[in-house]
Parts: C-alpha cells; structure tokens; sequence
C-alpha cells in the first residue's frame, strides 16, 4: 500500500511538471536566450544543434525542479530515500570520528534541496543559510519544510557570524551553495567553463577560519528526480590549502560535474552578469585573514 501511495503521489507530482515544461516551450520562454547564449559560451566547441538540445533538456530538469521542494515536502523519509542516494559516506564518518567541523561545497546543481535529508544520514548537526521570504506565512511553510529532518536553518544576513561562533562540542556540517555569483563589490575572479567568473570566497574563508575539513559534493541524477550525492574530500588541511585553492578545486571539481551533465545546472541564474569591475583581481590574490 505504501509503495502504490509512493508511485501515484510521484505520478501527480511529475505530471505537474510535465505541464510547466509544456509551459515553458510554448507560451511562456523564461530566460531562454540567456540560457542558450551561456551555454553556447561555456561549450563552444559543441554543435548548435547540440545546444538546443541541451537546452531543452535543461528545462526538462527545471520543470522537475520547481516541483522537487513539494515531494520532499510531503514525502515521509522512507519514500525520500528511494529519490535520494549517498554515496562515500564513509568519508564523513571519518572525519567526524576525529572532530574535524565539515564544510560541505555544494552547488546550484540538481536539486540541492534534497539535501535536507542529511542529518539522518549523518547523525550530527547540519546548518545551511535560507533568504527570509518577506511573506510571513510563505517564510514559516518553508521554514518548517526545510527544517523538518532537522536542518538548523540560519538567515543569510547571520550566517558568516553564526557558523564561527558555532560552539557545540560535537562537530558539525555548514552546508553551502558555494557557486554564488557575488554582489558587485565582489572582486576575484577565476577561470570557469571558458569564462572569466567572479566567484564569492566565503565557504573557503570558513574553512580557513574555524580549521574545518572541506568537502565536495558531486552529484549527478540517474533518472527523474532521483539524485546521487558522492561526498569527494578537497582538503583536510585547509589552512595550508588557502581560501584560493580550495576555491580552485571547487570550481574545477563542478567543471567537470556540469561537464558529465550540463542541463543539472541552474543555467538560467544570470551568473555572468558583471564581466569587469574596478580593482578586480584573480583568485591567487586571496589573503588568508
């Protein structure tokens, strides 16, 4: 009985977004050329025809996308681990054996929602950064959504003061969505997917900070809705590492995830909008502080 809920509740979901994916190609475009001209840059060798089809796949997973928040929402965590899968989780029993905090890099990639489910995979304390909704009501529903596995979530304007002041005896998980573009005063730059790109440093300079072992998390989706999380260890060390490499090894790790997979990545997300800035410089010029 359960299994024919699962299956009909995961059928009315995905005819949901079956509907915003015919939306999407024939009354409403959103952000299709921006979409088509990044991924034209970022893969320039690849044939035009090649791209469109990226491009509709991309947007295949975006209809899938909108709707994955509501099926973890209303799926109970047995039906969740059917769409959810971690692999390598030795490596973050590991580290949490030898008290080592754990930044976790992940990225606009696949639906990184479902990594709500993580600390009943890990049995430790997880805390990920949330942008308040200004509606009340919506901020309380996806709130409760986000906790309810038990997530500690912290606003964005705390979350920098909150993670290095963390103080609990037992070690913990800062999870972060570390492809961010930065605001405009943002300054360093690195190469990524052919393009020169600005990044935001600021898992790195947790990490270096608070001495916390910095881990990948490489993800790929091997049918609808349905991901992989693989945990792939950056540095244990990352002071001697520095806040720029472990940027480096971040973002040449999600080049080659979204090399695997493009269309899992949010390509609709302007991340290239600031091509110069005054003072800019390169990721090698990072300090450590």
């Amino acid at each position: 009985m359960r299994t024919l809920r699962f299956r009909l509740a995961l059928w009315g979901w995905r005819s949901l977004a079956d509907l915003i994916f015919w939306v999407f190609c024939r009354l409403w475009p959103y952000r299709r050329n921006m979409v088509l001209v990044n991924m034209a840059r970022c893969f320039p060798t690849r044939p035009e025809k090649e791209i469109r089809k990226m491009v509709r796949a991309y947007f295949r997973h975006l209809a899938d996308l909108l709707v994955e928040p509501f099926i973890i929402g209303r799926m109970p965590y047995g039906g969740l681990g059917r769409l959810v899968h971690y692999e390598n989780t030795q490596l973050i029993d590991r580290l949490l054996r030898e008290k080592k905090n754990i930044v976790l890099m992940a990225s606009h990639y696949g639906c990184w929602e479902y990594l709500l489910s993580l600390p009943l995979q890990t049995h430790c304390k997880v805390l990920a950064a949330y942008s308040p909704i200004s509606n009340r009501w919506l901020n309380a529903w996806a709130l409760k959504l986000r906790s309810r596995f038990g997530v500690v979530m912290i606003p964005k304007s705390e979350w920098y003061r909150r993670t290095l002041g963390w103080n609990d005896d037992a070690p913990a998980i800062f999870v972060t969505i570390a492809d961010q573009r930065p605001p405009e005063s943002g300054k360093y730059y690195l190469n990524f997917m052919n393009r020169k790109t600005f990044i935001q440093s600021g898992a790195a300079r947790i990490a270096v900070q608070r001495d916390c072992a910095v881990v990948y998390l490489d993800v790929s989706k091997k049918e609808r809705n349905t991901y992989h999380f693989r945990f792939r260890l950056i540095t244990r060390q990352p002071k001697e590492l520095g806040e720029a490499g472990i940027m480096e090894h971040y973002y040449k790790a999600l080049e080659s995830t979204i090399e695997r997979q493009p269309e899992l990545w949010l390509w609709s997300h302007n991340r290239w909008k600031f091509h110069s800035r005054q003072g800019q410089k390169p990721v090698n010029a990072l300090k450590l502080l």
